[in-house]
């Protein structure tokens, strides 16, 4: 198995901190990221920093606020130096969650949302993607959700941040493939992690208070949701997740699949809409004349 060049974003909690782990536990070279290292996440870097003193591993922590340009190309040389300019994977980690009703959005609120989940993606991409182009080698891993195919009702702006990743993760997956390079979607469902904690707060929730039924109606929702990822049982352990990601870093270029669902819950929907459109998305190349670019089989 190949050792390769690591970068995660949104490693200070979550899925991040546990993929990080676990990937610098198999002898790849990791480095960290998260915003505030000094600061809010000054615990979670030190903590991620003494496993790998103790277990004598390769894990950097990296300053990375997915919402700052000047901060991403910060990193992007700091990266760049430690590792004589190369890198071979990215995994786009980096988000908030939020639902409620949607009136209560505000236009900013929209705006956070897809500054996150959506363009810190993009930032981090178009900062290192020069560098798998040299190489023509590499992999991205973008980190959406089974609420990227789905809805469930009240999902607010985060449902439709999923389905943009999507798009955008797709679209670059038939550009990146003559290059060499791929693009690997992993779509968890409901996980018992901190997202649930800090979750976003719309900017009017008090409009909330005129809906009524529907109001009744997501509040019972959400408190069924919260009582089931309290449940020590609950089947979806963030391990998965971890376990997922490198699963996909490990298998050899080219062959990895486009799209990973990781829900022992509800994931079989998921597949089955993912599996439709695998399908359907292949007449459309083969349509316009671009079926070499399939990425889909």
């Amino acid at each position: 198995m190949k050792k390769q060049k690591i970068l995660i974003t949104g490693a200070s909690t979550g899925f991040g901190f546990i993929t990080a782990i676990t990937l610098a536990k198999n002898g790849h070279t990791v480095f960290a990221t998260m915003r505030d290292v000094n600061g809010k996440n000054k615990t979670n870097k030190e903590q991620l920093l003494q496993w790998a003193k103790e277990n004598d591993a390769y894990l950097q922590v990296v300053e990375l606020d997915v919402t700052s340009d000047e901060s991403v190309n910060k990193a992007k040389d700091e990266v760049l130096k430690l590792t004589n300019g190369s890198l071979d994977v990215i995994i786009n980690n980096a988000g908030i969650y939020g639902g409620g009703i949607q009136e209560a959005f505000t236009v900013n609120d929209h705006k956070a949302f897809f500054e996150v989940n959506v363009f810190g993606g993009v930032r981090v991409n178009n900062a290192f993607l020069p560098i798998l182009r040299a190489q023509g080698s590499g992999l991205i891993i973008q980190i959406s959700s089974t609420l990227g195919r789905t809805i469930i009702p009240f999902g607010g702006v985060y449902d439709a941040t999923k389905w943009a990743v999507e798009a955008l993760s797709e679209n670059l997956a038939y550009e990146l493939k003559p290059l060499g390079i791929d693009i690997s979607i992993v779509q968890p469902g409901p996980f018992p992690t901190e997202i649930f904690q800090k979750s976003f707060i719309p900017g009017n929730i008090s409009l909330t208070e005129n809906y009524g039924k529907s109001t009744e109606i997501m509040i019972a929702l959400f408190n069924s949701i919260k009582l089931m990822m309290s449940d020590e049982n609950v089947p979806n352990k963030p391990q998965d997740v971890a376990d997922a990601i490198l699963n996909l870093v490990n298998q050899p270029q080219g062959k990895r699949p486009l799209r990973t669902v990781v829900d022992k819950m509800m994931g079989g929907v998921t597949e089955i809409i993912n599996e439709t459109a695998k399908q359907v998305q292949a007449g459309v190349l083969q349509n316009f004349g671009l079926g070499e670019l399939n990425i889909n089989n």
